[in-house]
């Protein structure tokens, strides 16, 4: 079982990171997703498989991806989502087409404004985690039903 770790009341940066490393990272692997203080325990830094959005580190090689300092000075240059996307491109896999959802990912966790995120808080995967965290208390769930959404999602595009 390969353990992802990311932080605890995800934000979409967060379940979308982690649904990529789940989906294509460890595609041929039973996974679980863990939800952590931001501040990760020592432990689990050291044994998680792949941390995402948690841990202030940014080491593709050994799966880990954060956007916060140390890790780049700016932590607005980029996100832990796009991160994780742009090292399965390197690597190989097909996840060219999900660039939308990356930006407004993206955009999202940077506090850019465009017409995609305002899109996306009304009808798309921002408003649709809004809406799952309103309705489920457990963070997995929320989790397990945001994925089951980005995976139907994500065909369309």
């Amino acid at each position: 079982m390969k353990q992802i770790v990311t932080h605890a009341n995800p934000d979409l940066d967060a379940i979308v990171s982690a649904w990529l490393a789940q989906d294509f990272l460890f595609q041929d692997h039973e996974t679980e997703v863990l939800f952590v203080s931001r501040k990760v325990p020592e432990k689990l830094m050291l044994h998680a498989d792949c941390l995402v959005d948690v841990g202030n580190t940014y080491c593709p090689e050994n799966y880990r991806f954060d956007h916060k300092p140390p890790a780049f000075q700016d932590r607005n240059s980029t996100c832990a989502t796009r991160l994780i996307w742009e090292y399965l491109l390197e690597i190989g896999m097909a996840v060219a087409h999900l660039e939308p959802l990356v930006q407004i990912a993206f955009q999202g966790d940077t506090h850019r404004s465009s017409e995609a995120l305002k899109q996306s808080r009304i009808n798309g995967p921002h408003a649709e985690l809004t809406k799952l965290k309103t309705e489920y208390r457990d963070t997995t769930e929320v989790y397990q039903r945001m994925v089951l959404w980005l995976r139907s999602y994500t065909k369309e595009l």
